[in-house]
């Protein structure tokens, strides 16, 4: 899997392994990065990909994540629904409508799915805390981009083991993402199941202002929610920025890098993670990677 080796210049020892799954019927394989052997175990933080899938950028934050000081684990929630070589923007125009319409249909059956969806993501969580490098008695955390966001708020619904999650411009509400309009004829009916929130996380969203797929209704739904269930959150919105802001421009037009937003939410994510982990002396790592300097 391509990933930038031009983020930083030294390895530091770090380790990495491949770690492969089956779940009802489909394969997936994510990719873990951990300190150091003599660091020992270490918290687990998952990563949750945008609507592409897991891809090389996703294996960077989770290198990222690793230098801080952290297990991170690039998880895939597609599979054989859109191969592994098949998750980079094409460069040729025409084969971006069958490319969206692959990887819609693969969020969709997820998004409107709820059980499916917490079930996938609950059997990475168990695979990670299974691996010697991580600190199995320390309840995991997780971020995600974009469907990735919904993931991990979904997560949180669904009483997984999480400690926190950060969304990046994630949507708030499963089973209504109108960029998918689109492919309409192909959504299947939504499957909503009970929620059991996890009363012991803490939801951190980090939202671009002018994102239009997080409108005012969405926000005030989610707000009810989450006081109603007695969830521990946050919001910010980050003036003058659109959806897609934490993400590069290698990964094509998704990526609308917008470097202020995504320097400060880093920097919220980074202050959770403290606040969770404070066993852990966090390291200072910059740039990030989507290749934004952290102070």
């Amino acid at each position: 899997m391509k990933t930038n080796p031009d983020l930083w210049p030294e390895d530091q020892g770090l380790r990495r392994n491949s770690i492969g799954i089956e779940f009802r019927g489909n394969e997936f394989l994510g990719h873990m990065v951990a300190p150091a052997q003599s660091a020992g175990p270490r918290p687990l933080v998952l990563v949750i990909h945008n609507y592409q899938g897991l891809k090389g950028f996703d294996v960077d934050v989770a290198e990222y994540l690793a230098r801080l000081g952290y297990v991170g684990f690039a998880i895939d929630m597609y599979g054989n629904d859109v191969p592994a070589d098949e998750r980079d923007f094409p460069a040729d125009a025409a084969q971006i409508m069958p490319f969206q319409k692959q990887c819609f249909e693969a969020m969709v059956k997820l998004d409107h799915d709820h059980e499916l969806l917490r079930s996938l993501f609950d059997c990475w969580i168990q695979t990670g805390l299974a691996q010697d490098w991580v600190d199995a008695s320390a309840a995991p955390s997780a971020i995600g981009y974009c469907f990735g966001g919904m993931v991990v708020i979904e997560g949180v619904r669904g009483g997984l083991n999480l400690a926190g999650v950060v969304s990046f411009h994630g949507l708030l509400q499963t089973g209504e993402d109108p960029s998918a309009s689109n492919f309409d004829a192909e959504r299947p009916a939504l499957k909503p199941c009970a929620n059991n929130y996890n009363t012991d996380s803490v939801i951190v969203i980090e939202n671009g202002a002018e994102d239009h797929l997080v409108k005012p209704e969405n926000r005030q739904r989610f707000f009810a929610e989450m006081d109603a269930a007695n969830v521990d959150w946050s919001f910010h919105d980050h003036a003058k920025t659109p959806h897609g802001f934490a993400l590069p421009p290698r990964l094509g037009p998704p990526g609308k890098l917008h470097e202020a937003a995504d320097r400060r939410s880093t920097q919220n994510m980074l202050s959770l993670f403290r606040e969770l982990y404070p066993n852990i002396k966090q390291q200072a790592v910059s740039p990030n990677a989507a290749g934004t300097t952290i102070p």
